[in-house]
């Protein structure tokens, strides 16, 4: 469920920094500083492409480990916490220097 939910998280990066999906309060990354303009917009979900394709691998692997060692489920919760972490800061702070 965490792996989907990040591999979620970096289409609606790459749609969104690409323009497929416009300024909005429905889809995306809504926080204030990202939803001040549509550059910002832009620019916040391309910075946080990187870190959410990282963070959607890395979960993957630690679910695909956890179907033979169950207690690496919790490397994916771990994961899927600190790389939605790092998406926020990431694209919170591109959207800041973007205007």
């Amino acid at each position: 469920m965490f792996t989907a939910l990040l591999i979620l998280l970096s289409v609606s990066c790459v749609a969104a920094g690409h323009g497929r999906i416009p300024l909005n309060h429905l889809v995306g990354i809504r926080l204030p500083s990202l939803l001040r303009s549509e550059t910002a917009w832009r620019a916040g979900h391309e910075a946080a492409v990187t870190p959410a394709i990282v963070a959607s691998a890395l979960a993957l692997v630690f679910s695909v480990i956890g179907l033979f060692a169950p207690l690496a489920y919790v490397g994916a919760i771990v994961v899927f916490v600190g790389g939605v972490s790092w998406v926020f800061v990431r694209a919170s702070k591109a959207a800041t220097a973007a205007g």
